[in-house]
């Protein structure tokens, strides 16, 4: 019991350590220790928080840490972070999945075994929803073949493991291949050794793309200079470690004429197929075009051949990001500079017809540049999509917007502010909070001296959370008091009160309406007028205009051996109140205040039980009688006639 007691302490005390900020200027500081943290990534955490990790270079050679954030912005795992992998020499570029049971699998290139002569290898580790690595210290081989394997990427097997890709040196020469493992939740792997063949063609194959095939295999893609004079597209579907379309793999696209096609991005087409996008280089005309193809779970593609058209606009578009639209098509979008350098979006069907304007939608053209563009799936369809943009000066910020299905701009015309301090923010990612929200990490600049990882949550309107600058209770002689501080209460339609026996199991108690004026601070105060005996619990959930909600830290009371109720008579008053406590008070007071708040009189309890004030001087009127005892403080409303 008393094990259970100090683990459930320690929970309150951690719950309480952070909440989201609402000023983009501050933020949340997931990792600022000394040292630069950057290349961050971030997934769900199942709880409505997320779980990042990112490389560290604290220990002078660069290594991999982690850190958990719940849905109301604490840090769950020790301060500045889990060390993920501190082995010898570096460990870089981390990637992450979730591994369905509130912990994350994360793998990385590491060059321990070449002595920092770049001969990375892959590894992994497992960590789970307590912060506690879960396989070999410092990793679990996933390939240490002769050469560099780097480039990797990874999804999940379903089944609490991982099946992880990368670009793989071992043949030697300035080629490369294509190799895959999977390894199970144990940290164990499945496959051949080192990794089983994906492509092996002649010349160079590089940077693996891979989504699900919704079987417990996976396809994959990848840029393949078979053809020696440009590089082009292809494709592999993979269960068992063995490929199950052409070998080698299946051409997405081969277009000739010395184009290129290069740095492609994939999503799940949710039928056992994939959509594919990648630059193009085709139409010389126009520098960098985007194109995409989508191929069934057989291998066929299903569109024109070499791919449809998503943007042939007039100079660059690059950095493209894909996410499925959840019906058979995809949400785009992309750097474009066929103006200045701005954001634009494109949805195309199952059929691959795009969706809205030729050659996408403007999602920000504001003055300066806007790059590094990711995205979202929204929850109730559409996306979030979220850049760097140096609107405000040389520093780059973060901005995000959301869009619907039918291409609507939901939030502010060109964006919302994630982020705008001073210094420079960059590199975001995102994951979408379950509530047409989203959780946001980027690399920050803010203490001049390196590279820090901060965070922030936007709610489905596009603001940022309220601030709850303060939260209190008071255990009172017949009631318990709760009472609250907030700021930047814009879309707030109030507090829903809740209270708990065993700290699991919540009832909604009241609802407390927001203050009509967003501006500035508020106070607000609620009693329980019944409270429950022995060891209860309360807290706050604040609730928006649009239904979208976050809950505050969990507040525990022990009413073990309250006192009866004291009786405080007659109510209203004309002359004379007595205050009746039904036992002995060895020590204490009483104040009365009018409704203005002013104290009006005072008087001292000692070895009484009951006392009786006189009211015969004070106007007609409401006013509030407060009883301090060594064991609590409660308040009453008195009305005096």
């Amino acid at each position: 019991m008393r094990i259970k007691l100090f683990v459930l302490l320690i929970l309150l005390q951690v719950s309480a350590i952070a909440q989201w900020s609402p000023d983009p200027a501050i933020n949340n500081a997931v990792c600022n220790f000394a040292g630069n943290q950057q290349n961050e990534q971030l997934v769900s955490d199942g709880a409505g928080g997320a779980i990042l990790t990112w490389e560290d270079t604290r220990n002078t050679s660069t290594d991999i840490y982690a850190q958990r954030i719940s849905s109301t912005g604490s840090l769950l795992w020790a301060v500045d972070g889990v060390a993920i992998c501190t082995a010898g020499f570096n460990q870089l570029t981390p990637k992450l999945i979730p591994d369905g049971a509130g912990g994350a699998i994360i793998t990385w290139k590491d060059d321990r075994n070449g002595a920092g002569a770049g001969s990375y290898d892959i590894y992994a580790q497992r960590i789970n929803a307590g912060g506690m690595v879960q396989w070999t210290a410092d990793g679990e081989i996933i390939c240490n073949a002769t050469g560099i394997q780097t480039a990797q990427q990874l999804i999940t097997d379903g089944l609490g493991g991982a099946i992880i890709v990368w670009s793989d040196g071992r043949g030697g020469s300035a080629n490369a291949d294509i190799f895959t493992q999977r390894i199970n939740a144990a940290g164990a792997v499945q496959w051949t050794a080192n990794g089983a063949a994906v492509c092996t063609a002649s010349s160079l194959q590089n940077i693996p793309q891979l989504v699900s095939d919704g079987a417990g295999g996976a396809i994959v893609s990848w840029e393949d200079w078979r053809n020696f004079s440009q590089p082009d597209i292809y494709a592999q579907r993979i269960s068992n470690g063995f490929g199950s379309w052409a070998f080698n793999g299946v051409a997405i696209c081969s277009e000739g004429n010395l184009a290129q096609q290069f740095n492609i991005q994939m999503a799940a087409d949710g039928s056992g197929g994939a959509i594919m996008c990648w630059q193009d280089k085709r139409n010389f005309g126009s520098n960098t075009d985007l194109y995409a193809q989508k191929v069934n779970s057989s291998g066929s593609t299903q569109w024109l051949t070499d791919g449809i058209v998503v943007c042939n606009a007039n100079a660059l578009q690059l950095s493209q990001q894909i996410i499925s639209d959840g019906a058979g098509g995809a949400f785009l979008v992309w750097e474009d500079r066929r103006n200045e350098r701005d954001i634009y979006a494109q949805r195309i069907n199952t059929s691959g017809i795009s969706q809205w304007t030729a050659n996408g939608i403007v999602v920000c053209d504001a003055a300066g540049t806007q790059a590094e563009p990711q995205l979202a799936a929204r929850t109730s369809g559409g996306a979030i999509m979220l850049w760097t943009d140096s609107r405000n000066s040389f520093q780059p910020d973060i901005y995000a917007q959301s869009i619907d299905v039918t291409g609507t701009a939901l939030w502010t015309a060109n964006g919302a502010a994630v982020a705008n301090e001073s210094h420079a923010q960059f590199a975001a990612q995102l994951l979408t909070d379950g509530a047409d929200g989203a959780v946001i990490a980027w690399q920050d600049l803010r203490t001049t001296t390196d590279y820090d990882i901060y965070s922030s949550r936007l709610f489905a309107n596009g603001t940022l959370p309220i601030h709850l600058i303060d939260f209190n209770v008071t255990n009172g002689i017949n009631s318990v008091t709760l009472s609250w501080k907030t700021d930047n209460e814009i879309n707030n339609r109030g507090y829903e009160i809740q209270r708990s026996s065993n700290g699991t199991n919540w009832a909604t108690a009241d609802f407390v309406a927001a203050h009509t004026s967003s501006a500035g601070i508020h106070e607000y105060q609620w009693q329980d007028w019944f409270p429950l005996s022995g060891q209860s619990y309360y807290r706050l959930k604040q609730i928006d205009m649009d239904g979208n909600f976050i809950q505050t830290k969990i507040l525990p009371v022990n009413r073990t051996g309250r006192p009866a109720t004291v009786r405080i008579y007659p109510n209203p008053v004309r002359e004379f109140l007595q205050v009746d406590f039904r036992r002995n008070i060895r020590t204490g007071n009483m104040q009365l205040y009018n409704s203005g708040g002013q104290l009006l009189l005072t008087r001292v309890i000692s070895l009484q039980s009951s006392v009786q004030i006189n009211v015969k001087q004070q106007a007609a009127g409401m006013y509030t009688l407060k009883i301090t005892l060594p064991d609590g403080e409660s308040i009453y409303k008195i009305m005096i006639e």
